[in-house]
């Protein structure tokens, strides 16, 4: 987590909570100062006194989005970390951030809203792959230690796994609420369970 994000005062993580729930639920052209307000049950001009102008408050919520998502990823790590060669435990603790995900839906969506605006610009792009390339090189580690190939042909590998789990992801978000767990944890389990040790030579 950046110390941005570490430092922001209560008001204004309401604030980008609104407006999380607000890129969520209305898309990035209804992210509006007075949308923000009005989530947030602020007076209104609230928001836009701690954000001038629309694309700081998409800035910063950018930040605090991918802040949130490489907090997880950080987790994910020191997990893995106190592992090292159990390939059931690292699935199942790649598994379990994907449910804590599933569980913030405001959060995926947003997530996907700001993906699409950060084809258009390098500076969310490049705050968004910080926290991605983690998560691949997490997978990448897994891959390895599971006896898969390493070097250039792991890491595209993990980048392939990373961009295929980010799919069941997003795809939960089209399905009832009632069948995303299930969806998300056989997924998952699909991708990942053939990721298993090699069998030795014979």
């Amino acid at each position: 987590m950046s110390p941005a994000s570490r430092e922001l005062s209560p008001r204004r993580r309401q604030i980008l909570e609104a407006a999380t729930t607000v890129l969520s639920q209305q898309g990035i052209r209804g992210l509006t100062h007075r949308a923000v307000d009005r989530e947030a049950g602020l007076a209104e001009g609230s928001s836009s006194a701690y954000f001038r102008t629309r694309d700081a408050l998409v800035s910063a919520l950018g930040e605090f989005v991918a802040d949130r998502l490489g907090a997880d990823v950080e987790a994910l790590g020191g997990r893995l970390a106190s592992c090292p060669g159990d390939h059931e435990r690292a699935v199942a603790e790649v598994s379990r951030l994907f449910s804590r995900w599933l569980d913030q839906p405001d959060l995926l969506a947003a997530r996907l809203e700001l993906t699409v605006a950060a084809t258009r610009d390098p500076g969310l792009a490049e705050r968004f792959t910080l926290w991605r390339d983690d998560l691949v090189r997490m997978v990448r580690e897994v891959l390895d230690a599971a006896g898969k190939q390493g070097g250039d042909e792991g890491g595209a590998s993990a980048e392939t796994l990373v961009a295929a789990l980010e799919g069941v992801l997003l795809a939960s978000l089209m399905l009832p609420s009632r069948r995303r767990r299930t969806f998300v944890a056989e997924s998952v389990e699909r991708l990942l369970t053939g990721l298993g040790p090699n069998p030795p030579d014979s």
